[in-house]
């Protein structure tokens, strides 16, 4: 139950707490105005009775002829109960009762009234499933005391009490629905702002992060949140500028040490002629090189970040798939891999980006694609975009690690292991080149085995029907 509530929306929850609290308020409400009603009531009763039992009194004492009621007295306008009465004698036997009442048993013991001390005594009794209630006054019969008794069905009150709860339920429950209603709306109007800095934020990313949360032009917690994350995503912005500019000089500036730290080697290489000094001097080339490309990557990382890649232009997808598939020729077929490129699209944007990009699919698919497999890029015209997908036919990856695939320094072990990968960059920039053109990458392992990696860019320029229907015959 605790789960299923916290599942559910703040709004709601508060709505429920609103409703729980009104109803016991009514509850209680209920509760006091029964009470407060039937001791009203008791002592209108009460009072009815001393009223019926004065001249039963004073008759006794004066000894007249007794009369006792026989009709339903009126108690402020209402009749609470039949009233009734008995005498008893000095001896506590019933001399003489009006109708209703038993003829031959007190209502109350003799006993109990002498035991008040000759003060009147009040009771509620039960008499043949009827309530009474009861009042027993002694009085003097031929200088010994006997006891003048009156009574009054109880029935009235309780069909009292019963009339208002049959009132008070549907007006209290409609109360309650009209509770929770109210209580609902409240919350949600209170709790909008809430819902539109949420909004908001997910549309934040970390390429924009110059966008606030709207606040609201109150003075209570809500603002007071608002303008917090605000406060922590103009920090964040601030840190990951320096960071984005930290990356960009480091890599501008290493650039230069690393080429000429590569012609030493290479020279160094080149004049020795003993083989284990060059093939220690070759290793070393190896990994300048993998240096050079890890600082190429970090470099093209904070240009795309920093949203300034090379200038715009139109880009034909068909045409840059093709130049990338004829770059990797000669390796694939080291390899023994087949790489194809069909399709056509043209897109607004840059390049150069665009091409490591491609370069980047394809080279992460040639390193885990085995000899015989294959390699297709697809360039297929979308609705106000195009679609790139470098597909292959390698081992795949976990799909525990498809969600973490673009994240920066994040390479897939097991069965797409380290053998001869990269720094784990790679993707990273295909998606960072996507998010710069206001695109998107997704990866998603095929059925028939290896993976598909979708570029989604936006277009410019739909591809028109003639075009489109060339597509197959190029993919042929």
């Amino acid at each position: 139950m605790s789960a299923l509530l916290r599942r559910m929306p703040l709004s709601l929850r508060l709505a429920g707490l609103f409703t729980a609290v009104f109803l016991v308020a009514l509850g209680v409400l209920a509760g006091l105005v029964y009470w407060q009603l039937g001791r009203a009531l008791l002592a209108a009763t009460d009072q009815s009775l001393v009223d019926t039992a004065a001249p039963i009194s004073d008759d006794l004492n004066g000894d007249d002829e007794v009369d006792l009621p026989d009709e339903e007295p009126d108690v402020g306008g209402l009749e609470p109960a039949d009233q009734k009465a008995q005498l008893l004698d000095h001896e506590g036997r019933v001399a003489k009762a009006s109708e209703e009442v038993p003829p031959d048993r007190p209502l109350i013991d003799i006993g109990t009234v002498r035991a008040a001390g000759g003060d009147a005594v009040q009771a509620t009794v039960t008499d043949g499933g009827r309530r009474l209630r009861v009042l027993a006054v002694p009085v003097l019969e031929n200088a010994l005391v006997a006891v003048a008794i009156v009574a009054a069905d109880l029935e009235p009150v309780a069909e009292a009490q019963h009339a208002l709860l049959a009132a008070f339920v549907p007006a209290g429950l409609a109360a309650l629905l009209l509770a929770g209603v109210a209580g609902g709306v409240v919350a949600r109007r209170g709790l909008s702002p809430v819902g539109r800095m949420v909004a908001e934020a997910e549309t934040i990313h970390a390429g924009d992060l110059q966008r606030r949360l709207p606040v609201p032009e109150t003075a209570d917690e809500l603002a007071l949140l608002g303008r917090t994350l605000n406060a922590m995503l103009a920090r964040l912005s601030q840190a990951i500028e320096r960071e984005r500019a930290f990356t960009a000089d480091a890599s501008h500036e290493l650039r230069t040490p690393l080429a000429i730290l590569r012609a030493e080697v290479e020279l160094a290489r080149n004049r020795t002629d003993d083989p284990a000094q060059r093939a220690a001097l070759a290793s070393a080339l190896e990994e300048a090189d993998r240096l050079a490309g890890l600082i190429d990557d970090l470099l093209v990382l904070a240009r795309a970040d920093a949203d300034r890649l090379d200038s715009r232009s139109r880009v034909d997808l068909g045409d840059l798939a093709a130049v990338v598939a004829d770059r990797f020729a000669v390796l694939a077929r080291q390899r023994a891999v087949r790489v194809t490129a069909f399709g056509a699209a043209v897109v607004h944007g840059d390049a150069r980006g665009l091409e490591r990009a491609l370069a980047n699919l394809v080279d992460n698919a040639l390193r885990h694609t085995p000899p015989g497999g294959r390699i297709a890029i697809g360039v297929s015209p979308t609705n106000g975009g195009a679609d790139v997908v470098v597909a292959d036919t390698g081992p795949g990856v976990d799909p525990d690690l498809l969600d973490r695939l673009f994240d920066r320094f994040t390479r897939a072990d097991s069965a797409r292991g380290r053998a001869g990968g990269g720094a784990g960059l790679g993707l990273s920039i295909v998606a960072a080149v996507a998010a710069a053109h206001g695109g998107s990458a997704a990866a998603a392992n095929r059925d028939g085995g290896g993976l598909a990696v979708t570029l989604h860019l936006p277009g410019l320029d739909p591809l028109t029907a003639e075009n489109a229907s060339a597509i197959p015959a190029m993919r042929r």
